[in-house]
């Protein structure tokens, strides 16, 4: 006979504390728990709410972005019926450690709202969880909470708190570190949650600038520091005095802030480098069909310091102007200046010759994907080098500090329209007449950095250490 008690309604589930889900998750590989409490809309019907963009929800892996068109009748108007999608690998889990794959899980994008959606986490999944989900049984009911655990390899565990349960009564009065306005945090492994992340991240800060000159090092795979004397080492360095995981994944790095140093020459600050925004990869154009060996053959130049054999690609690309180094122009298309809107669901950033053909292009869920990973909430931290004998590099953190909050990829594609970011790519081919020579890639986006405050809604200058 079938059992149709609901997955959260068995007396495993009702009886369940904070402590037993974090140990059914972290058994399962969770090492981060994130919850949200659920509003009346937030049901299978009108789908959970997760936030304004896609740069508020970093912390949920995804898998690729996709664009897609919404087949709405509430609108005809083409613009307003475009929506990204990606998929999670998510599954649920019950009160006896039982797993419920939904493999039609995804985040849904409504740019045009803006607004980001929970869909799909029902269908094709043998969880019982109706009862609490649709709207016209207890879908709408006060007192449920989601709770959802993310491990290394991104897998997500999903757990539903129903009002009668004794989870849903004590998240009531636990302290969350809470990463945007709807979601908290625990961390399984510290266990220890901060009230305020932004407190938190600046005595941190201060005390890292108070250290002074500190030599080049970096964090092994098992959290040990090791001599690094590479010149990219004041980001490493920086990481390893932040204790943050060198795990490579695409993610904020400290307490839910992105953390990125650039040099300077002196301290107080007075003018500073293009910082790196991100460097990801064309999916599109010349370089993705027929290789980046090709592309730089094509439409590179001979190295300019006269190294033998080596072909280069070069330049400050910006939209719009033509790059005197290459004699190519960078194009967005699909973006509409006038009303600072995305116009067409699988626009791109084209980067193109004067015949017009396409060299390389990124679509922009492919950057909407690389953007939304680490820019909703960043610091800026200036940084010294100095050079002590051949193989040690010193660094010196400063106090002024950029702290940047609030972004979403429309004010990304307008600051690019401003020329405010661009590309500036690195490539280089050695042995380029050997036709198996493989070149070294390093295709950046930058910003200049006088024009950081272009990218966030609200850009703060902050002394730690006044």
């Amino acid at each position: 006979m079938r059992d149709d008690t609901g997955t959260y309604d068995t007396q495993a589930a009702l009886n369940i504390d904070i402590e037993g889900v974090i140990g059914l998750m972290s058994e399962r590989g969770a090492s981060k728990i994130y919850i949200k409490k659920l509003s009346a809309n937030d049901n299978s019907k009108n789908q959970p709410y997760f936030g304004f963009h896609l740069t508020d929800l970093p912390f949920i892996p995804t898998g690729d972005m996709e664009a897609s068109q919404s087949t709405s009748n509430k609108t005809k108007d083409p613009s307003r019926q475009i929506k990204y999608q990606a998929g999670i690998n998510l599954s649920w889990l019950d009160g006896e450690g039982h797993v419920y794959p939904a493999p039609h899980s995804k985040l849904i994008y409504y740019p045009q709202y803006p607004e980001v959606r929970f869909s799909g986490f029902l269908k094709g999944s043998k969880v019982r969880l109706s009862r609490w989900m649709a709207p016209e049984k207890q879908g709408r009911a006060e007192g449920r909470w989601l709770l959802l655990g993310v491990t290394s390899d991104d897998r997500v565990y999903a757990w539903l708190a129903t009002p009668e349960s004794n989870l849903a009564n004590e998240l009531q009065d636990t302290q969350l570190t809470m990463r945007t306005s709807l979601f908290g945090e625990i961390d399984v492994a510290r266990r220890v949650q901060v009230a305020d992340t932004r407190a938190t991240l600046l005595a941190k800060l201060l005390e890292i600038h108070q250290m002074g000159w500190v030599s080049g090092h970096r964090l092994n795979s098992d959290m040990e520091a090791i001599p690094y004397k590479a010149q990219n080492g004041g980001g490493y360095t920086l990481e390893a005095l932040l204790g943050i995981s060198p795990n490579g994944r695409a993610e904020p790095d400290y307490l839910g802030w992105e953390v990125k140093q650039f040099s300077v020459k002196q301290f107080p600050l007075k003018s500073a480098k293009p910082t790196t925004l991100m460097t990801p990869e064309p999916n599109g154009g010349v370089y993705t069909s027929d290789g980046a060996a090709t592309f730089v053959r094509r439409f590179g130049y001979p190295d300019k310091s006269g190294k033998p054999d080596r072909m280069n690609f070069g330049g400050k690309h910006l939209v719009n102007t033509l790059c005197k180094t290459t004699n190519m122009i960078l194009r967005l298309d699909g973006f509409d200046p006038e009303t600072q809107t995305i116009t067409k669901a699988d626009g791109a950033i084209t980067l193109e010759d004067a015949a017009k053909t396409i060299a390389a292009s990124w679509s922009f869920p492919k950057i909407m994907d690389h953007w939304k990973k680490k820019h909703s909430r960043a610091v800026y931290i200036p940084c010294l080098m100095r050079q002590e004998g051949r193989n040690v590099r010193e660094y010196h953190y400063g106090n002024d500090i950029e702290l940047g909050t609030g972004t979403d990829f429309q004010m990304f594609l307008n600051g690019m329209l401003n020329g405010f970011v661009y590309y500036d790519p690195g490539i280089k081919l050695e042995n380029a007449s050997n036709p198996k020579s493989v070149p070294k890639k390093r295709s950046q986006f930058r910003v200049n950095h006088k024009h950081l405050n272009a990218l966030y809604k609200e850009l703060e200058f902050i002394n730690v250490a006044a």
